[in-house]
């Protein structure tokens, strides 16, 4: 498309000029400092052509070129000398790479021609453009182009141009004005046409947004917008980056150089959400439990979407009436209908709204038929009765009036004592129109004993409906003991207490536990402490070294049932930390014999004295007596003065001090 545009444009140009019919020919672009000349002779690569200028009618021909404009003679060449327009030239000729790009100028001269009226470089690069910067601009000038082969020769007749070098700026567009679909803009503009005798060497248009951040004009798009000659009337589409803002623009004009126009008036345009959304879809519609019409669907994936109005009839041979006072919030997907009644069939659909006021075509038709609601009379005053020889649940209620579209009563049962309670399960599976109920349990086993049941009765009728429920909770009583705790054990802690240490009841009820103690001189137990069942451990700390003591426990529930003792377990009470070393020993030989004293150790544990002796004072040291010894003397009379003695305390625990120091008799006479 864009390039039977540009074979249309490229023949209006080959038509131009006052040297009409030479096959060879010359089109001038005068700058304010320099004067562009092209020629259309089709040259072979490494061909190329000299400049020279004649500036008066009497004066002679002035060579301008040192070195003949030659036309690249390879796809490298090419590329090299294209640089950084490369690019945009193969997007033109949507060649992949500069070697396809090559095979293209080679072989196709009418598009290749329309490539040098756009690009000033191509032009160059193919040997077809010449660049006066010397020029006497104002003046009228002949220029004289002579072809030249690769050696430098000559061949074909010179093309002669005699030009007046007024600079030509192309003219501003005008008249702009802009019309929008949505986000699809339309820029209109007037450029007067041309006839061909008259060329104004202006070729396309450039379309400028100016940045509302920045200030600064960026090009709305990078095609090639070429002007049709033939019209006055110009336009562009393409697709604004936002909507719903005001954006401004303006348009140039550009001759085949390149140079561009000064810029049209600016163009302030508010573009705006024409488009009515698209239709709403998954439009759908149930009947709530209050029985109201809820109406619902999917939020479209149109950013121009901002609400949504509802439409609802009872016949289809009438128009929808609005329901919905004003548009619903983009994010609310639903709408609930109250203003029904029971018994009437009712018909909805849906329109989407945009921000600027449009609306969508109706969504599919959705139709709710509102049911019968009314619900029968409650049951009330509901009471119930343990039965602790059948183990069943007396259930028994009254109602204000049995209906004749009662259906039945429904009994709903859930355990309320456990930690997570769970659902509801219904005690009576067949119609129930009668006001009592034997309840025979949990899967007809029974009951739990100490559980807790919610029940909850309600009446429903043939259009199911259902009426206020009447609840109470009901707990079934405790009769049997609970299990005592078991592997009681005491443990002898440090010599300062006794810790207590015991598994928990395998019953489900018991609230606490109940610490008793004995002894063997008691051998009937006595209650010591209370814990509660949580607990597994005690700290009996009113204990005596040297006693002996029996513990059992009992586990009681809430109903206060006690259970058996536990298995029990005995616990001997000693002492860990012997008493101190025995002081001031001191022994005399006499009566043949050996007395002893010494310091009585102050200890509330003390169970006696044990005196020991030793033929050495490091040797063994072995016990003289029997049993303890309650004083703090001793006489040994098979000790003689040349022996040695220790003498230790003992705790009630049998616990036996440290040794104190060594002592040997004093032999009376002896210094």
């Amino acid at each position: 498309m864009k390039r039977n545009i540009l074979i249309m444009v490229f023949l209006l140009v080959l038509s131009a000029g006052p040297v009409r019919g030479q096959e060879v020919q010359m089109r001038v672009v005068t700058h304010p400092e320099e004067v562009y000349i092209y020629h259309t002779k089709r040259l072979a690569a490494g061909h190329g052509f000299n400049v020279y200028r004649r500036d008066s009618p009497e004066g002679e021909f002035e060579l301008l070129t040192e070195t003949p404009v030659t036309r690249v003679r390879s796809s490298g060449e090419l590329q090299s000398r294209l640089g950084g327009n490369l690019r945009e030239v193969m997007d033109f000729f949507e060649a992949e790479n500069a070697g396809e790009l090559w095979l293209f100028l080679q072989s196709r001269f009418i598009e290749t021609m329309m490539g040098v009226s756009l690009f000033p470089e191509l032009a160059g690069s193919l040997g077809m453009l010449y660049v006066d910067s010397t020029a006497p601009v104002g003046s009228e000038v002949t220029y004289r182009l002579e072809f030249v082969n690769m050696l430098g020769n000559t061949f074909d007749a010179p093309v002669h141009w005699l030009v007046q070098l007024d600079p030509c700026i192309p003219d501003s567009p005008a008249g702009l004005w802009a019309e929008n679909y949505g986000a699809e803009v339309t820029l209109h503009w007037q450029y007067p046409g041309v006839e061909p005798e008259d060329d104004d060497k202006v070729i396309r248009f450039f379309i400028y947004r100016i940045n509302p951040q920045t200030g600064r004009p960026e090009m709305v798009s990078d095609d090639i917008l070429i002007r049709n000659n033939a019209y006055d009337e110009h336009f562009f589409h393409f697709s604004s980056p936002v909507i719903n803002t005001t954006e401004q623009y303006f348009v140039t004009a550009a001759d085949i150089t390149g140079q561009q126009s000064e810029p049209s008036e600016v163009l302030t345009y508010e573009i705006i959400d024409n488009t009515p959304p698209g239709i709403v879809q998954d439009v759908a519609v149930n009947v709530t439990p209050d029985n109201h019409a809820e109406v619902t669907w999917t939020m479209p994936v149109d950013p121009a979407v901002n609400g949504y109005n509802i439409y609802r009839t009872t016949d289809l041979s009438v128009p929808f009436e609005q329901i919905s006072i004003e548009p619903l919030p983009v994010d609310e997907l639903s709408y609930v209908d109250s203003e029904v009644t029971g018994g009437k069939t009712y018909f909805y659909h849906v329109t989407a709204v945009s921000r600027a006021g449009y609306e969508s075509e109706p969504g599919a038709l959705v139709m709710a038929r509102i049911r019968d609601v009314t619900p029968p009379p409650p049951p009330e005053n509901l009471t119930a009765e343990f039965d602790i020889e059948s183990g069943t649940v007396s259930l028994q209620w009254g109602i204000e009036e049995i209906t004749p579209d009662l259906k039945s009563f429904i009994i709903l049962r859930r355990r309320e004592d456990r930690r997570e309670p769970g659902g509801y399960s219904r005690v009576n599976f067949t119609d129930l129109r009668e006001t009592f109920f034997i309840d025979p349990g949990e899967g007809g086993r029974g009951f739990h004993e100490g559980g807790s049941y919610r029940y909850v009765v309600y009446s429903s009728d043939y259009a199911e409906n259902y009426s206020d429920t009447v609840t109470l909770v009901m707990e079934v009583p405790i009769f049997t003991p609970p299990e005592p705790p078991t592997d009681i054990l005491a443990v002898n802690d440090r010599g300062l207490r006794v810790n207590l240490n015991w598994n928990a009841s395998p019953s489900a009820m018991v609230e606490e536990y109940i610490i008793h103690r004995g002894d063997p001189e008691n051998p009937i137990l006595t209650e010591l402490a209370k814990v509660a069942s949580t607990e597994r451990f005690y700290r009996d700390e009113a204990v005596e070294t040297g006693n002996e003591y029996i513990y059992a426990l009992t586990a009681v529930d809430r109903a206060e049932n006690e259970s058996e003792f536990s298995n029990p377990d005995t616990l001997f009470f000693r002492s860990t930390s012997p008493p101190r070393s025995v002081r001031n020993v001191q022994a005399i030989e006499q009566n043949g014999g050996v007395y002893m004293k010494w310091e009585r150790v102050p200890s509330n544990d003390l169970a006696g004295y044990r005196v020991y002796r030793s033929d050495i004072p490091t040797g063994v040291y072995e016990l003289v007596h029997e049993g303890l010894l309650a004083e703090t003397e001793y006489f040994d009379s098979e000790g003689d003065g040349e022996q040695w003695y220790r003498v230790r305390a003992v705790d009630r625990s049998g616990n036996e001090s440290m040794p104190g120091r060594a002592v040997r008799p004093v032999i009376p006479g002896e210094n």
